[in-house]
């Protein structure tokens, strides 16, 4: 079972690896959900630093978390 999680995980953030932002958007969320996927990529992002050129509330994340943020109306563009 322990590795189904995994497994599940992996497929997860690949899918969300395939959707994309433009590069250094910035974006503030009303959502506790967003936040705390953004607060749980900060590992990712420490290790790979490249693939995390955008943001929500300030925390770096994927650009695909906040297009997918965005695009369900839970995320407002930053400035």
């Amino acid at each position: 079972m322990k590795n189904y999680g995994g497994l599940l995980a992996a497929l997860l953030f690949g899918t969300m690896l395939t959707a994309c932002a433009t590069t250094g958007t910035t974006a503030t969320s009303s959502s506790d959900s967003y936040k705390d996927l953004a607060k749980s990529q900060q590992w990712w992002c420490g290790t790979f630093g490249t693939t995390c050129t955008c943001s929500i509330d300030g925390m770096k994340t994927t650009c695909s978390l906040v297009y997918a943020c965005l695009n369900s109306g839970n995320c407002k563009a930053g400035s």
